[in-house]
């Protein structure tokens, strides 16, 4: 007889760890006590809505909540509202067996037929359990295929249930939300995030430290999925005893001496430091995005800092990190340009424009050489930069700006890509043209007649009309357009040579141009109702519209 072949038995697959630490009953819902209360209490009464609205950020909790509302009203079991998550209702719940409970993502199920081949399965009768739920997830991304079922959605069949989840609720028609009962997730605090880290750990046979749990609840801002998805990263690399340097490593993140010193760098102008920083970050395999997530953060705890200590010291240093805040704030991950979101840090540093503070001691610099040495004569690569402004610029600049030989000169101007001013051929060195200290101030005095010079081309009026004037930098001009309207900022940022022509003239010198997303609405309004001329509103309007304007006969 042939001998026997022992047969090995392949190893069951991974399953992340966020699902199988999934909440299954309602006391294992973390930090939503009062949605958890009156859910439990409303299936205890027999008094649940028809159809519910869950609101919240990512990881959160949402989606579990709905699977245990399902598990709950379909319990035979079920004791004051509770499953017991051990019946064959529960179970098959919980492994995605049940037929009678439908899970759809609206994501990719968001047209009218979706929703019209949905109808015939809310009218059906339900097979195994007592009840039919329905868990729609993103909600909001549904547009037209609300039209199919919002008189389902308003008058049921008795044993439908309607769960809705979503992330953004302004998504969703105001005409469907009042047919819903709206339970709002809260973010979870950082203490419990770490509570339940710490027993996932010990249930895995895992030893880390206080340090790291505390540094993966702060990277999940709130989200509890997020945490135990790095959780699971970072037990996945085989590390016997985890720290907080281990997770840094792991996860690409900086440490926080690196953050502070950024900051620093930021608030005091100090640009060739930052981007010494952002080499060493780099080199080290640091995540930029990241790292920018991380000074957001530790600047809006400086900030309140300064604001709050304005007798020791804080008032001089708030300013400073309100400039760089803003700088920050316009920055897009998204931008697929040349240079990347590593560019964009680098222009925030260029832009600080009061130089390194005299009270911070010297830097040793770091033996690792900058990733493109600079040459021997200036090329800057954006055509505004802090240069400009030799008022704002260290001493030691400004001694660097003394007369040189002519070609070095030309060198220098022919390097901004200025197309309106021609090149200077003098052989004799030229002043830069300097920024009163009250340029925003000056911008806004005559922004009406850059509103009417720009406003000459029809497509550029919204865009002009948008924004508002935010920061003056050197001859950099931050345009500030709604946060609810970014895709003008978007338009402007492509027409952002025929903006800088328009202010230019007005101004009577080249200026940049940089568009941002920002709160408009605390900026003062300005323009066609505060003219300098005194000018009432319609004079203005007549300046910027010319011919366009409609008589009130012509307005059926």
């Amino acid at each position: 007889m042939p001998p026997e072949i022992a047969v090995t038995q392949p190893a069951p697959p991974h399953q992340a760890l966020y699902r199988r630490w999934r909440s299954q009953t309602f006391k294992d819902v973390v930090a939503q006590d009062a949605i958890v209360e009156t859910l439990r209490n409303a299936v205890r009464l027999n008094r649940l809505a028809h159809g519910l609205l869950f609101v919240g950020p990512r990881g959160t909790g949402k989606t579990s909540t709905a699977r245990i509302v399902a598990k709950a009203v379909n319990c035979p079991n079920q004791v004051d509202g509770e499953p017991d998550d051990t019946c064959e209702s529960c179970v098959a719940i919980r492994e995605g067996r049940a037929l009678d409970v439908v899970e759809l993502d609206a994501a990719s199920n968001n047209r009218v037929d979706d929703m019209r081949e949905l109808l015939p399965r809310v009218y059906t009768a339900a097979a195994d359990l007592r009840r039919k739920v329905f868990i729609i997830d993103e909600v909001q991304r549904i547009k037209e295929g609300w039209d199919v079922l919002l008189k389902t959605l308003e008058e049921p069949p008795p044993d439908v249930l309607f769960i809705f989840c979503t992330t953004d609720p302004s998504g969703i028609r105001p005409a469907v939300v009042s047919r819903l009962q709206r339970f709002t997730f809260r973010p979870l605090p950082e203490k419990q995030i770490s509570g339940k880290l710490r027993r996932i750990a010990q249930a895995e046979g895992r030893t880390i430290s206080d340090d790291a749990i505390e540094l993966i609840a702060q990277r999940a801002a709130g989200g509890m999925r997020d945490a135990e998805s790095m959780l699971d990263q970072i037990i996945s690399s085989g590390i016997e005893e985890i720290n907080a340097s281990n997770v840094r490593d792991l996860l690409g993140l900086a440490e926080m001496e690196s953050v502070d010193r950024f900051i620093d760098d930021l608030a005091s102008g100090d640009a060739l430091d930052g981007i010494r920083l952002l080499d060493d970050l780099e080199g080290d395999g640091r995540d930029l995005v990241a790292f920018a997530d991380q000074v957001v953060a530790r600047m809006r705890e400086q900030l309140i800092s300064a604001l709050s200590n304005t007798s020791r010291g804080g008032a001089d240093r708030a300013p400073r990190l309100t400039r760089a805040a803003r700088r920050l704030a316009g920055l897009d991950v998204n931008r697929g340009a040349a240079g990347g979101y590593r560019l964009q840090l680098e222009l925030a540093l260029l832009e600080g424009g009061d130089g390194p503070t005299t009270d911070r001691p010297a830097r040793q610099p770091t033996n690792r050489p900058l990733a493109q040495p600079a040459p021997a004569q200036p090329a800057p690569t954006q055509p505004a930069q802090p240069e400009s402004t030799p008022e704002r610029a260290p001493a030691a600049r400004q001694a660097a700006r003394a007369p040189r030989p002519p070609q070095a000169v030309k060198v220098e101007v022919a390097a901004k890509p200025v197309e309106s001013v021609p090149v200077p051929v003098e052989s004799v060195p030229q002043p830069v043209e300097s920024v009163p200290d009250d340029a925003l101030a000056a911008l806004i005095a005559a922004w009406p007649q850059i509103v009417e010079r720009v406003s000459r081309n029809p497509a550029d009026r919204p865009l002009i009309n948008a924004c508002r004037p935010v920061e003056v930098s050197g001859a950099t001009i931050v345009l500030g357009f709604p946060e609810s309207q970014a895709f003008m900022r978007d338009i402007a940022t492509r027409k952002q040579r025929k903006l800088e022509e328009g202010i230019g003239e007005v101004l009577g010198r080249a200026v940049a141009v940089r568009c941002v997303a920002t709160n408009v609405e605390l900026i003062p309004q300005m323009g066609l109702g505060t003219a300098a001329d005194g000018d009432d509103l319609v004079t203005q309007a007549r300046k910027i519209f010319a011919d366009d304007l409609a008589d009130v006969a012509e307005v059926d």
